[in-house]
């Protein structure tokens, strides 16, 4: 059909649409006329894509103008929707079969806009996979509303999703190795690594033998030396407790059942992943479901519950001055790194530092807690920086001593409060370590 043709067949239909009254319609007809109005909205929508679609090709060999361009010009479309247009055609040109059901008029632009809406969600690693379910997706789009269909999407996508974590699990199972080797100047050397099963193992047994090594460092510093900062260095700690766990045979100290800080939402745990589903190691990996629950079999569970606002009620208030070790997976849920913004120091290698100070009668809570890497806690006491701590919902401000400076910051994790007051400086001072 050229051009002539076109032009004149929808002219025609315009002027047949424009010369409709309904006026005298009952409900009955009001209903009907619905229906068939929708077949009409149908195939325009299908007219739009299908002249994006080639406004795209002519405009690539050099012949025509933008789509985009051209549907808010001569198409009168606003903006955001001309460019949605270009997508679905762009979509279409990748999925063939769903093409062929909207140019039959079995499925509608709207059930092509939750199709591109589930392809913008998903990882951009995975949106090739996305693809090749075009059967299915189509078969889905033919039977289901566009609502229904946005749902059958979500669960195409998180089953995907799944699939794709279960061969990236196994693929880093067979990628674990360890090698060791002498250097020039006689020091040992290990390089490993390890899928998240192994390395959480491992790395959940380095971290309980460092806790106690940290008891008595200073018999492990040469010289004896109980002053020595060597004594607090994490990875010198590490180096011995590594050294412990597989230098002292049956006599180490083993952590026995797997204590794994995994965060998780309970309908993952318990029916598999869907749409919003959070499933991470505490450092921010991502964690396969299928892991976790081979995890549980073997460990101790214990809830670490944590609202969005931050707030975890756990307290110790004078009975102790050190965070005990559920405060310490409390706050390893809710912080990945130390908590000054932009710091990268991992949260295991970070000193738990009490804001308003315990010799000034601070309490050993939650909420006057944060974990702070060797040198910013040197920075807090050293140049005099004053931190407080929002109680409600963790935000964390820190001043310079002569108040030129002030930043605001919050674990990256949390969802940002719905409202906030200006913060002023701190009335109390943070000086001492925890």
């Amino acid at each position: 059909m050229d051009e002539r043709q076109v032009s004149q067949q929808l002219r025609q239909a315009a002027g047949l649409l424009a010369a409709l009254q309904v006026g005298a319609l009952d409900a009955e007809g009001v209903r009907h006329a619905m229906g068939d109005l929708a077949t009409v909205r149908r195939h325009a929508g299908r007219l739009d894509v299908a002249l994006a679609a080639r406004a795209g090709e002519l405009c690539d060999r050099g012949t025509g103008e933008d789509p985009v361009d051209l549907l808010t010009d001569v198409g009168a479309m606003p903006a955001k929707r001309a460019r949605q247009v270009v997508g679905h055609a762009e979509l279409l040109g990748r999925m063939p079969l769903l093409a062929a059901a909207v140019a039959a008029g079995t499925v509608s632009d709207d059930h092509v806009a939750a199709v591109a809406t589930a392809r913008r969600r998903v990882d951009p690693a995975l949106r090739t996979e996305l693809d090749r379910a075009d059967e299915e997706i189509t078969a889905l789009a033919a039977t289901h509303s566009p609502d229904a269909l946005a749902d059958r999407l979500r669960w195409l996508t998180s089953r995907i999703e799944r699939q794709h974590q279960r061969q990236r699990s196994q693929r880093q199972a067979r990628q674990a190795r360890l090698t060791k080797w002498i250097d020039h100047d006689g020091m040992y050397q290990l390089r490993g690594a390890f899928d998240p099963d192994l390395g959480a193992r491992i790395f959940t047994a380095v971290d309980t033998a460092v806790e106690a090594l940290r008891q008595h460092p200073e018999s492990l510093v040469p010289g004896h030396d109980p002053t020595d900062p060597l004594g607090v260095e994490p990875t010198f700690l590490a180096a011995h407790a590594l050294a412990k766990l597989v230098g002292h045979g049956h006599m180490a100290q083993h952590p026995g059942l797997a204590e794994v800080v995994v965060l998780i939402d309970e309908m993952t745990l318990l029916d598999g992943s869907h749409d919003r589903s959070v499933c991470e190691f505490h450092d921010g990996s991502p964690a396969d479901p299928d892991l976790v629950r081979r995890l549980c079999c073997n460990a101790i569970v214990r809830a670490v519950v944590v609202s969005a606002d931050g707030r975890v009620p756990l307290s110790l208030g004078r009975t102790r001055r050190t965070a005990n070790r559920e405060q310490r997976r409390a706050l390893r849920a809710v912080y990945r790194t130390c908590a000054i913004e932009g710091c990268t120091t991992p949260f295991d290698w970070c000193e738990i530092h009490h804001v308003w100070f315990w010799e000034l009668d601070g309490l050993t809570d939650l909420d006057n807690l944060i974990p702070l890497c060797h040198r910013h806690h040197h920075l807090v006491h050293d140049s005099g920086w004053w931190l407080t701590l929002d109680k409600t919902d963790r935000t964390l401000t820190v001043a310079l001593a002569d108040g030129s400076a002030t930043r605001t910051m919050r674990p990256a994790g949390l969802q940002p409060p719905a409202t906030r007051a200006a913060p002023g400086l701190p009335s109390e001072p943070s000086t001492t370590a925890a």
